[in-house]
């Protein structure tokens, strides 16, 4: 749970400043992840999702 509000908050102050930075970031974090670098997890990508949506909503 704590990992999903990490990727949450991050991908949300990422995306204060720049929505589509945030976005690559978190998918090549879960590449990075897939090849080997970690666990590889789309609830990971779900929580930068909703980070990003709730920067563009806040901002």
């Amino acid at each position: 749970m704590i990992d999903k509000l990490l990727h949450f908050g991050i991908s949300f102050l990422i995306a204060l400043y720049d929505a589509s930075a945030a976005a690559l970031l978190g998918i090549g974090k879960e590449i990075a992840d897939a090849l080997g670098l970690g666990t590889p997890d789309a609830g990971d990508l779900l929580a930068d999702l909703l980070g990003i949506l709730a920067a563009l909503a806040f901002g």
